[in-house]
């Protein structure tokens, strides 16, 4: 009878991705060198799970959409029952509700010394709709890929260059360490720069050791 090893946990996996990222950096068996290395990771780690703690706060895209769309229906509906009437009958009525026992001269005089400090309801849900749709264009994928490479990426290259780590098509494939870093940290697929972007990255870095990955056919060429 076959007997089944038992999955491993979460944390025995994630324990073997980041020995994964170790080895695929080239990390020596140095205990000083790794642990320094490992505390800067573990930064990286912490600076990533708060943005994607704060992700996990923000409610689903579509009820946010519907929300917009409540709003632009009530400022329609504004529209229709015109600014005057807004900015004369229902605020005298705010007047009203807060003092009831004031007449009609009292609450008249109340509006014309103070009714230019009482907001205007359409301006202000004007702007907050647009504050919404704005918040919808920058919570797409396109910003998320955005944020990730300021958290993750730019600040990997740099812990590379500080600890000397290069990369090299045969023995430090860029590519492998940086799928060792997304595995490790648990990064969706659908966000993750591609090679492409990330080596464009690399370039930008210019004179980081780091970045730079030798092009061993350029330099039989040359």
């Amino acid at each position: 009878m076959t007997k089944h090893r038992p999955s491993p946990s979460k944390a025995e996996r994630r324990e073997q991705q980041f020995e994964k990222l170790l080895a695929s950096m080239g990390m020596s068996e140095d205990p000083f060198a790794r642990f320094v290395l490992t505390q800067d990771l573990q930064h990286l780690e912490s600076q990533y799970a708060r943005w994607i703690a704060t992700l996990d706060k923000q409610p689903d895209v579509d009820l946010v959409r519907r929300y917009r769309a409540a709003i632009t229906k009530v400022l329609m509906l504004s529209e229709k029952i015109g600014p005057d009437f807004l900015a004369s009958e229902i605020e005298m009525a705010g007047w009203a509700r807060n003092i009831p026992e004031a007449d009609e001269q009292t609450l008249h005089a109340l509006r014309a010394d103070y009714g230019h400090e009482r907001q205007d309801v359409v301006a202000v849900l004007t702007a907050h709709e647009l504050n919404i749709e704005h918040w919808l264009k920058i919570s797409g994928d396109t910003y998320k890929k955005r944020d990730l490479r300021k958290l993750v990426v730019e600040p990997f290259f740099q812990l590379m260059a500080k600890h000397g780590i290069t990369t090299s098509r045969k023995q430090r494939p860029r590519k492998q360490i940086f799928d060792a870093l997304f595995d490790w940290l648990g990064v969706e697929q659908k966000f993750r720069p591609s090679s492409a972007n990330i080596d464009a990255i690399a370039r930008e870095f210019g004179g980081s050791a780091s970045a730079s990955e030798p092009n061993t056919k350029r330099r039989t060429k040359n």
